[in-house]
């Protein structure tokens, strides 16, 4: 299990090599249960694709969470109480939750653009896929229904474009569609941290533009009216050991994700606040995550008491001791930005 703890580590930090050898991820670690698996090596997830429809066209979508248990477990999904009381950001759908139809719908086209300046801090940032006014990945059937996490990836009839992501979201490194009832999607994974322990997820949506495309996902305006139901995840904006110009500068992040790539793409590092509880019981967990971005102050990096820092509460006691502020210099807090990540996996311990 130390080599599993390890290779996740290392795909984080993308300076994993063709020797590694803990994939396939042991079921028992893989806390989304109807992923069909979990390659560490390639850095990958493959799910369960579903056909719907939105605005009178085909629509690939993922469900990953619901906020009602029964309905969770016979999905085989991520049970989250929390994200029902989301408001606004839900949205009003019809049909079944095996073929949605959806009041909004996503652009696949637009090309992510993410530049980077010599230290690896971001100058442009487009993202590859935007959402109109009406989409939201949080959807309800009926007027009181469970509210499920469903992000649409991918749009339009086989084949799709994986080289280009003109119709796919740009986390998407493989789709089979040929079969629409055994169709599955592949994505590159995220990692980061809970409690300490690393963790493996996907991100697909953000309410902010910035954030969507440095985390290859949909640029999902309607996530703004989100009321409640999210959690922290701490973003560093600077440093030498984790962060978003790290990545930048050793994770290939702006580069476009394919299966020859995947295993080279690094993540951020960031820490969420929450994990799944086991057995799918309640927990505080949701996939809504309220971004806190944070800076290491010029005295703690010239002090060399910069880290890896692996706990939200490591963070605010960094905060609280004036080593982190936020990226502006002012206190260390929340941003007011959204972004969907579901829980995938986690190394060698839940945490």
């Amino acid at each position: 299990m130390k080599q599993i703890l390890s290779v996740l580590i290392l795909g984080a930090l993308a300076t994993m090599n063709a020797a590694a050898s803990a994939a396939p991820l042991p079921r028992a670690n893989i806390v989304l249960s109807s992923a069909k698996s979990v390659d560490l090596t390639a850095n990958t997830v493959t799910l369960p694709l579903h056909k719907g429809s939105a605005k009178g066209a085909t629509v690939w979508y993922v469900i990953t969470d619901a906020s009602d248990a029964a309905a969770a477990a016979r999905l085989g999904v991520l049970y989250s109480p929390l994200i029902a009381s989301a408001g606004p950001a839900i949205s009003q759908a019809s049909g079944t939750i095996s073929a949605l139809v959806y009041p909004g719908t996503v652009d696949f086209s637009p090309v992510r653009v993410l530049k980077t300046d010599a230290a690896g801090n971001p100058t442009q940032a487009k993202p590859g896929s935007v959402g109109d006014d009406d989409y939201s990945p949080l959807v309800r059937i009926g007027a009181n229904g469970p509210v499920y996490n469903a992000p649409i990836v991918a749009s339009g009839d086989a084949p799709h474009d994986i080289a280009g992501h003109s119709d796919v979201l740009d986390r998407v490194v493989a789709i089979d569609t040929a079969n629409p009832n055994a169709a599955t999607v592949t994505l590159v994974l995220a990692r980061g941290f809970t409690n300490g322990q690393p963790i493996a997820y996907i991100s697909t949506d953000a309410s902010a533009e910035g954030p969507a495309a440095i985390e290859r996902s949909t640029y999902a305006p309607r996530l703004t009216k989100l009321t409640a139901g999210s959690i922290p995840i701490d973003v560093f904006f600077n440093g030498s050991k984790q962060g978003i110009p790290f990545t930048a500068l050793r994770g290939n992040l702006g580069a476009d994700a394919t299966t020859a790539n995947s295993g080279a793409i690094g993540s951020p590092l960031n820490i969420q606040a929450t994990f799944p509880a086991p057995n799918n019981a309640s927990s505080g967990y949701s996939p809504l995550w309220s971004v806190f971005p944070a800076a290491w102050t010029k005295a703690a990096m010239s002090s060399g008491k910069e880290t890896v820092v692996t706990t939200n509460a490591g963070v605010q006691k960094l905060a609280d001791a004036g080593l982190v502020t936020s990226p502006d210099g002012k206190a260390f807090g929340a941003a007011g930005i959204t972004v969907n990540c579901p829980v995938i996996a986690f190394a060698e311990q839940r945490p």
